[in-house]
């Protein structure tokens, strides 16, 4: 080795040195404020050292803080889910780094570049991936995406011969046995994936290969500066509104009259529910899953109308969930986030007894989040919903409505009664006070999450007998058209 040979090393290895200092005071503040977290999505060629990049990052960082997510083709259960379920469930905690070997981008890239998949079909999976990526950055992450790349011939000179090509050691083969030809389709399909995709917070940037110290140093400088950004940034100025406040009082149009006696209520109970277990126990419900979400004011009902539905499934399929504030988790993580790890699996029915609508209800009126926030979340409701719907999954939404004289009746019950009283609280007697804000904050949700696939359905509960029925009536109508 010459003295000019050892000179370069040294300077190389001092730089190294360096930026290693700077990542971890860096990593150590983000995780000391608990931002994040910070996705590093790593792409390009197999032989571009995807994995090598990675392996740096855990020589310089604190391992503890950092998580690395390695996605083939979808198998088994994650074929049957939503698209981007398998990628929200494995969000890294805030505060630290998720790296990303096969990510979102994968999979859509992969089958255009194969020709099993359209242009326009393609186009429409990056739409949904951008606002994927916009909803993950609103909710407090950071979204830095790499393209390793390599010519012609600096991949001819890393690619080693066959018999040493089964034995390498990379780390993960994203795109095969590719001939030059099909390298040129995926590089053309990444071209078009960047011009679709990249954004000002969540940019792709194309880092060259050919010299391993050279991309991690840069890939390193990236993150560093990703980090830091992120750090500094603050909360995202107020978006322009896209949602239209709502102009009719849809519960002033309800028939509060409607009501059902005792003996045909326990007729009709008997029909409904024999019906619904049933619907439950057809073949075809296997392949499909069943969301049902609950709304309305407090002390409308929802524990014993829910109550009705459980007692017709199987209880190994069913899981209930009552949507509380959100632990301190949750908060500092994209507010779906929490939703997105409870949607029900195929054959299986999940219950939201209160759900996601709380964004737009209870934490618009009592002020837990901002006016952009609530505002985005019509949006980014509508397109949870409609990727759900899309993977089979039937969504159904309830409002049980009742009057503001009635729940002034039930909450004085709740206060007299000794098995009830449990369920009244100073908050509800606070948002009792804020009846007129809540009714604004209702009807301009069902203005803008009320769509032909899944819409709201509202169900007059000032007499819970009509309600509990007119709810399995739904459900079961429902349910059997989705299942002809």
């Amino acid at each position: 080795m010459t003295e000019e040979d050892k000179a370069s090393n040294k300077q190389r290895k001092a730089e190294r040195e360096q930026l290693r200092e700077e990542l971890l005071e860096a990593q150590f503040e983000l995780n000391r404020q608990q931002k994040g977290p910070v996705l590093l999505l790593i792409s390009g060629n197999d032989f571009a050292g995807k994995a090598e990049v990675i392996h740096s990052f855990y020589e310089w960082l604190d391992n503890r803080y950092l998580h690395t997510r390695a996605f083939s083709l979808p198998q088994g259960i994650e074929r049957r889910m939503p698209r981007l379920w398998r990628y929200w469930r494995t969000l890294p905690p805030s505060g630290e780094l998720g790296f990303y070997l096969g990510s979102w981008y994968h999979q859509p890239l992969m089958q255009l570049s194969r020709g099993k998949l359209s242009n326009n079909r393609f186009q429409s999976q990056m739409q949904d991936i951008a606002r994927f990526e916009q909803l993950l950055c609103d909710g407090g992450a950071a979204v830095l995406k790499i393209w390793l790349h390599l010519t012609d011939d600096q991949q001819d000179k890393h690619q080693p011969p066959a018999p040493a090509l089964l034995r390498q050691t990379v780390a993960m083969r994203e795109w095969g046995d590719f001939s030059a030809a099909d390298y040129e389709k995926v590089r053309a399909g990444a071209r078009l994936m960047s011009e679709l995709t990249s954004t000002e917070r969540a940019p792709w940037v194309r880092v060259s290969a050919s010299d391993p110290h050279q991309r991690d140093m840069e890939i390193g400088q990236l993150v560093l500066q990703t980090i830091q950004h992120h750090l500094q940034s603050k909360a995202a100025e107020p978006v322009p509104a896209t949602w239209r406040s709502a102009v009719d009082n849809r519960l002033q149009q309800l028939d509060y009259q409607q009501t059902l006696d005792k003996a045909e209520y326990q007729r009709q109970l008997q029909y409904w529910q024999t019906r619904l277990r049933n619907l439950m126990q057809h073949p075809r419900f296997a392949r499909r899953s069943l969301l049902l979400v609950f709304e309305g004011s407090d002390a409308a009902g929802k524990g014993g109308t829910i109550r009705r539905i459980t007692q017709c499934i199987d209880p190994r399929l069913l899981r209930v969930h009552g949507t509380r504030a959100p632990t301190d988790e949750e908060r500092r993580m994209p507010y779906l986030w929490r939703f997105w790890r409870r949607i029900p699996a195929p054959g299986n029915v999940v219950v939201f007894d209160r759900s996601y609508y709380g964004r737009v209800l209870v934490e618009r009126v009592e002020g837990f989040c901002s006016d952009a926030d609530w505002q985005r979340a019509y949006g980014e409701i509508n397109d949870f919903e409609r990727q759900l719907s899309d993977s089979g999954t039937l969504v159904i939404k309830f409002w049980l409505a009742i009057s503001e004289e009635e729940q002034l009746k039930r909450f004085q019950e709740r206060e007299d009664s000794a098995v009830k009283r449990y369920k009244l609280t100073e908050e509800d007697w606070r948002n009792r006070k804020r009846w007129p804000a809540y009714v604004e904050a209702m009807n301009d949700m069902l203005e803008n999450t009320s769509s032909v696939d899944v819409p709201w359905h509202l169900v007059v509960s000032e007499d819970k007998r009509h309600a509990r029925i007119e709810t399995l009536k739904i459900l079961c109508r429902q349910l059997a058209r989705a299942l002809e």
